[in-house]
């Protein structure tokens, strides 16, 4: 149900697009470098191995049923493999806007929702190649699965078998529609059944709140808005009176241009004042993004009174998973972005992540669960629409999105050469401000930031203020290490 939110939710100026950009080391001499036709030659090899990328989706008639994915028998790679190349200088900056243009290019729905680009023009000979995806594809967990397709464990390559059958056909829209209405009895079923178990809770999976004398339409639109934005294992999980402030941060969505810029800070950094403090990783990449934000808007003008409020994906994907869909929860938490002490700053995020996690695990699958089938498809499919409608005209529902998604702990290769770096690149929808996806590659953590192009804020100076923010929790522990030596 989370993928047939990310595609109902979508209009004109918001595209639910992520991708990932991968820095290619030069060529070593007699190396063959990263071309297109390289890389065309390497997915042909290899697409087998990621069933997700042969997916496009039918609609069933009438909208009965919701989406179904079927397999594409007949790939086009030459609309799924891209090739540009930067203006010199071909830096860091150059790189960002090409990624921020290219993320902003709505998908073909017809097609499998993915693509994949040769940048050419970097300096000193490299190239990166950025992955894109849609969100109702895959979420960051299972979209960083599929990178195994195109990774590698050495220069060398691997030996990759065949695929073992052809790909069925897609069905036609009369079979589509034949299997919508064998499932309308069943999906009343399911609201019934949804509806039981999930009532007890509903109060923590739903609160919502409305400005007196709205009405009951109002109030129905709004319950509807915020149901259409659980999803399918995207069960929004929060507690009473969380409400986000307006900051310089927040604009509405006004196009699908989007602005992108990247940093790069050491895990091993991280990981040395997550063990000082006995908190998690995760703990620590939240508080370093919200000094970032702190320092941020000191800069524009001042921050506000009231907390922040920030979305936080959790993955509930299990091993053995197969790396596509949405299968992830959600939890919003305050950001102690008033503390400008930054260990008490640590501290209270850990305390905050850890009360909101409690409240997760005290609220059943099984509700959660009734909480996604309480909508039958072709309503379902209204809210959504509805959801996206009412969040721009409400303003501000979140501050912010900040994820963390674990990547290769070794060094990976494409096509012979070494991804030097690995960044993503997240999505801006109405009722937040901006995005924040953090990467581990090896010994770095990799932060990207994705904000609309019309933002008041040039994305660069929030990746100057999160290495501020990253350095400030680092020269705790070293002012510790003089002191005891």
């Amino acid at each position: 149900m989370t993928d047939a939110f990310m595609l109902s939710a979508e209009t004109d100026k918001q595209k639910v697009q992520m991708a990932s950009v991968s820095i290619l080391a030069a060529p070593a001499e007699g190396q063959r470098p990263v071309t297109r036709q390289v890389l065309q030659d390497l997915v042909a090899e290899r697409i087998h191995l990621a069933p997700a990328l042969h997916r496009k989706l039918m609609h069933v008639p009438l909208r009965i049923d919701f989406p179904y994915w079927v397999n594409d028998s007949d790939i086009d790679l030459d609309y799924h493999v891209r090739a540009c190349a930067l203006p010199s200088p071909g830096d860091e900056r150059a790189l960002s806007e090409a990624v921020g243009q290219l993320v902003s290019e709505p998908f073909d729905h017809a097609r499998p929702l993915w693509q994949l680009y040769v940048i050419e023009g970097l300096k000193d000979g490299r190239v990166a190649v950025m992955f894109k995806l849609h969100h109702a594809v895959v979420d960051g967990i299972s979209g960083l699965d599929l990178h195994t397709m195109l990774f590698d464990q050495s220069p060398a390559g691997r030996d990759v078998l065949p695929p073992s059958s052809d790909l069925s056909g897609a069905p036609s829209r009369r079979e589509l529609l034949a299997r919508g209405v064998a499932r309308m009895p069943g999906q009343c079923l399911r609201v019934l059944l949804g509806g039981i178990r999930s009532l007890p809770y509903l109060d923590q999976l739903m609160p919502f709140r409305v400005l007196p004398g709205v009405g009951i339409l109002a109030r129905t639109l709004r319950w509807l808005a915020r149901l259409a934005r659980l999803g399918g294992d995207g069960t929004l999980i929060e507690g009473k009176g969380l409400k986000a402030p307006k900051t310089a941060l927040d604009r509405p969505v006004t196009s699908n241009q989007r602005s992108w810029a990247f940093a790069r800070v050491s895990l091993d950094e991280a990981k040395r004042v997550k063990d000082h403090y006995g908190v998690t990783l995760n703990d620590v990449m939240v508080a370093t993004t919200t000094g970032a934000i702190l320092h941020l808007l000191l800069g524009l003008g001042g921050v506000p009174e009231e907390p922040l409020v920030a979305l936080i994906p959790i993955s509930v994907r299990g091993e053995g998973t197969e790396p596509n869909g949405n299968l992830v929860q959600v939890m919003l938490i305050e950001l102690p972005t008033t503390e400008e002490d930054p260990e008490k700053r640590l501290l209270q995020t850990h305390e905050a992540l850890r009360v909101a996690k409690e409240r997760h695990h005290a609220v059943p699958a099984t509700a959660m669960r009734g909480a996604d089938e309480l909508l039958m498809p072709a309503l379902f499919i209204r809210a959504s629409r509805a959801a996206a409608l009412l969040s721009g005209m409400a303003g501000v529902t979140t501050n912010v999105v900040i994820s963390n998604v674990p990547g290769p702990s070794v060094p990976v290769y494409i096509a012979g050469a070494q991804v030097e770096a690995l960044y993503p690149v997240g999505g801006v929808i109405e009722g937040f401000g901006f995005s924040t996806i953090v990467f581990s590659y090896c010994s770095d953590l990799a932060v990207g930031f994705t904000f609309t192009q019309d933002s008041p804020v040039d994305p660069w100076s929030l990746t100057e203020a999160y290495e501020r923010s990253h350095r400030e929790l680092v020269a705790l522990l070293d002012s510790i290490d003089q002191q005891a030596g």
